[in-house]
């Protein structure tokens, strides 16, 4: 069985994932990893509300990554201790931030 909230908190301390107000918001250029969060947001009784790309990741002189961006919602009070780790071990913003503004 999948520990979401484990997999969550490793996406926190990675700065993939970052809460904004009540929503999470993942990055990621792997799409098996969206899919990834998208099992743990429905396993912890979430959904994930929008997906879009937001910028490309370089990758070599010619070759370049989508960055994808999921914007997910966890009902409360389940979410709460996920808000409190990011806010503990988490980053303002997602490892992908330079390159996606």
């Amino acid at each position: 069985m999948v520990d979401y909230d484990k997999q969550m908190k490793t996406w926190i301390r990675s700065q993939h994932l970052i809460c904004v107000g009540s929503d999470f918001i993942f990055e990621t250029v792997d799409q098996t990893q969206l899919d990834k969060f998208e099992t743990c947001i429905r396993g912890m009784g979430g959904r994930i509300r929008t997906v879009k790309a937001v910028g490309n990741w370089p990758m070599g002189p010619r070759r370049s990554f989508k960055i994808l961006q999921a914007t997910a919602s966890v009902p409360r009070p389940g979410g709460e201790a996920l808000v409190t780790y990011w806010a503990k071990k988490g980053s303002k913003t997602t490892r992908y931030s330079e390159i996606s503004s």
